[in-house]
């Protein structure tokens, strides 16, 4: 058994929700593909045969779920594409590796001003503990955090959007959104530290506004913790189809469908339309209020630790400003280099991972015409992927306020 699929085990047996996180994984196989089969294996994810779990590296971390495991293997020998089977079935693998002792708890669902004074530094938190310290931060501190909901998801749990005036505000603002994808849970622990350390630390941000959406996803974040770990879209029920869920990261109406999917079964579905799913039109209504002042996006994802720049869509066809894009990407990049060690690398979203459009960033550059828009993929690079250990939330979101926090000068 591979080291990383080790660590992986090590965290779901730790963060899991037990019983029914294994049966949502029961029959559920883990492959290593060969790189050869990279666009095999592409063109299998958008037909919905498997889940792509790695990115990062040449040869490729896949999921097979039982009704497909007979295809996927059938379409790799056809093509010759080596590959072996990593773990038979998942959930077994966790049982057993449990055995002799109690099962896990999930942590304590909800916060007082005690538990909770700040996000949590050891654990990820659940959506009731986002929404508990968001209120708090609200109370305790009203002059420098406003958060409202700016809209509901599928199944009408409120997006929360967290406003922090700068002190002498110029009325230019910087975006930051996390959560898209629900097993990404990195990406909203560091949104909150973000928060944290912006109400604790105002001067680091001159005069910009900044703007942060920690839950983009609350629907399939609940879902993660509840029933399936590995589960990245929303929670639409699909009609005519038992599989649920639109990517929302491909919902976003610009050269809307390249590098997806138009089945409902695929990890990155498309959706029927573009800014069919409310997420996506509420992130989309709050951007464009305030389009004239957005001068950075940043969406928040994992894992690979890149810093992409558009297009997404094409790796021929460069966006405007590209130049510039690259440049700032490696301030960024630096700042957190020197403070930290960790590497960045800067990347076209396209070209340095895979054609994906109906992406924020695509659209933030096309529609809302904003110079500075990135996707940004957080730890690690692919040891614990999407399961990525707790102890890294604070390391990870100290590099990205040093690289943020820099790169705000330069802006300025």
């Amino acid at each position: 058994m591979s080291c990383w699929w080790r660590l992986v085990l090590l965290v779901v047996l730790v963060a899991g929700s037990g019983a029914m996180m294994h049966q949502a994984l029961t029959g559920h196989q883990v492959w290593e593909v060969d790189e050869s089969g990279r666009v095999l294996t592409t063109r299998l994810l958008e037909e919905g045969l498997l889940d792509v779990l790695d990115h990062s590296r040449p040869s490729r971390t896949v999921r097979v779920s039982p009704h497909a495991v007979h295809q996927v293997k059938t379409a790799l020998q056809e093509a010759a594409i080596p590959y072996r089977v990593l773990i038979y079935d998942l959930a077994t693998y966790i049982k057993e590796a449990n055995k002799g002792g109690r099962e896990p708890r999930s942590p304590v669902d909800t916060c007082t001003a005690t538990t909770c004074p700040a996000p949590l530094k050891t654990h990820y938190m659940t959506l009731s503990q986002m929404e508990w310290y968001l209120k708090e931060m609200n109370r305790t501190f009203p002059s420098r955090i406003s958060v409202s909901s700016i809209g509901k998801s599928v199944e009408g749990r409120d997006i929360w959007l967290a406003y922090l005036p700068a002190a002498n505000s110029s009325g230019r603002a910087i975006w930051v959104e996390a959560g898209l994808h629900a097993r990404e849970w990195i990406s909203p622990a560091v949104a909150l530290h973000l928060i944290d350390r912006t109400i604790h630390n105002r001067s680091a941000m001159a005069n910009m506004d900044i703007l942060v959406v920690p839950m983009a996803n609350p629907d399939g974040y609940v879902y993660t913790w509840t029933t399936d770990r590995f589960w990245r879209k929303n929670r639409r029920i699909n009609a005519g189809t038992t599989c649920a869920g639109v990517d929302l990261n491909r919902n976003w109406d610009y050269h809307f469908g390249v590098g997806a999917s138009t089945n409902p079964c695929s990890n990155v579905y498309k959706g029927p339309s573009a800014f069919s799913e409310p997420e996506t039109q509420v992130l989309r209504n709050a951007m464009l209020k305030r389009k004239d002042n957005l001068k950075l996006i940043l969406s928040l994802h994992s894992f690979g630790q890149k810093l992409l720049y558009p297009w997404g869509w094409s790796s021929s066809v460069k966006a405007p400003d590209t130049p510039q894009l690259v440049a700032l990407g490696q301030v960024f990049a630096q700042a957190i280099k020197n403070a930290t060690g960790t590497e960045y690398n800067v990347k076209n979203s396209a070209g340095g991972l895979y054609l994906a459009s109906g992406a924020t960033d695509d659209w933030a550059t096309a529609v809302l015409k904003t110079k500075y828009a990135y996707t940004l993929e957080l730890r690690d690079l692919g040891q614990q992927g999407f399961l990525l250990d707790q102890r890294n939330i604070l390391p990870c979101s100290e590099e990205v306020w040093h690289g943020l926090t820099e790169v705000i000068k330069h802006i300025k």
